[in-house]
């Protein structure tokens, strides 16, 4: 956790203090990992970070054994499940802290409206407000101990689809591949698989085909994108192959989609805007004679998949070092196939630093 940038931007709120509850949040400012919030969502966290004084969780009786072994809150707090009220306990520790006239910043998009509605009762003198820009920006900017647990993640996760896709044989069904990349994942450290698409032929066009009972034939083109969970922290990746040798139509469209790849790369730098970015990439596809058909063209990546800033068109944030972005071209060739590119960046004080192996991605592999 970067504390010095987390503080920082919380004396600037104007926020006497922060509550946070989504899984992502209570991880990055506690150290611990309540994985059973996303299990069980009734199962709440919540830490309270005052602007002065210390910070206190509030987690499960049974939660906070798992929880003392990597929090770095020495304020721990523990309700029983279905007896005790996690946003009564809560509205406790503001109270006995001073902050119950105080403005609070609170996640309106994890936190349910119910309990926010509980803690407005409980705290009629508190004003609540929506902190989620706060946190964004705060965890947008990696630590090097991220950035290098993100790095080891991202190339694990590459080494799974490559060696994959290398033993894989034309006739397998797509299920077969998917299921040697999951093993190739896990085995490299993933805690667990956050999610595994692969298709072939037609279904390549898809951006979230679930592997089946589809073999894979001679002349198609294999798409897969696969995120992996290792220590909290999230793989991102997308690969392209063909089965059989390529058609010269196929390696063209492959070999000009790269090059839009290389060029959205090659334009990262700081202080560029993130909107911008997506501007050079929609300028790449032009100058190859590819349709431009993307929202957005990549988004951060940390503990959280889709983290901020989103590569998009309204996305003002100017790029900083130590953001770690993915990086995603894709060209959809509506009921023939799909194409997708995605690599793992670090902004740094001179440029860009790719932390996957993109380079190696410039011949897509061909399974046989």
């Amino acid at each position: 956790m970067n504390v010095e940038r987390f503080e920082a931007l919380l004396a600037e709120s104007g926020l006497d203090a922060l509550v946070a509850s989504s899984l992502e949040n209570v991880s990055y400012l506690s150290g611990a990992r309540m994985v059973m919030q996303r299990l069980i969502p009734d199962r709440l966290a919540l830490l309270l970070w005052p602007a002065q004084g210390d910070p206190a969780i509030v987690v499960c009786k049974g939660e906070d054994v798992a929880c003392r072994d990597d929090c770095q809150i020495e304020d721990m707090r523990s309700y029983t499940e279905f007896v005790e009220s996690p946003v009564d306990l809560l509205a406790e520790v503001v109270v006995e802290k001073g902050l119950a006239r105080g403005r609070l910043g609170i996640e309106t998009h994890s936190l349910p409206a119910a309990y926010v509605n509980q803690l407005r009762s409980r705290l009629p003198g508190a004003t609540l407000v929506d902190c989620a820009d706060l946190l964004d920006r705060t965890r947008m900017v990696k630590t090097r101990e991220e950035i290098e647990a993100l790095a080891a993640a991202g190339r694990a996760t590459e080494r799974a689809i490559r060696d994959a896709f290398q033993r894989a044989s034309i006739g397998e069904p797509e299920k077969k591949v998917a299921d040697d990349i999951t093993a190739g994942v896990t085995a490299a450290g993933a805690d667990v698989l956050n999610f595994m698409f692969l298709g072939t032929g037609t279904r390549s066009f898809e951006w979230h085909a679930r592997p089946g009972g589809t073999r894979l034939e001679a002349g198609q083109v294999v798409h897969t994108d696969v995120a992996g969970n290792f220590v909290g922290y999230w793989s991102d990746l997308a690969r392209t192959a063909f089965v059989g040798n390529p058609s010269p139509q196929q390696r063209d469209i492959y070999s000009r989609l790269y090059q839009t790849h290389v060029e959205t790369l090659d334009a990262i730098r700081p202080g560029l805007r993130a909107g911008d970015l997506l501007a050079v990439c929609e300028a790449a596809y032009q100058k190859v004679g590819l349709p431009f058909q993307m929202a957005h063209i990549g988004h951060g990546l940390g503990l959280g998949l889709h983290e901020y800033p989103m590569l998009k068109p309204t996305t003002d944030e100017l790029l900083q070092p130590g953001m770690v972005l993915c990086i995603e071209p894709a060209y959809l060739d509506p009921g023939v196939a799909g194409y997708h590119i995605e690599d793992l960046v670090l902004v740094t004080d001179e440029g860009r630093e790719v932390l996957t192996d993109f380079e190696r991605a410039h011949e897509p592999q061909v399974i046989m």
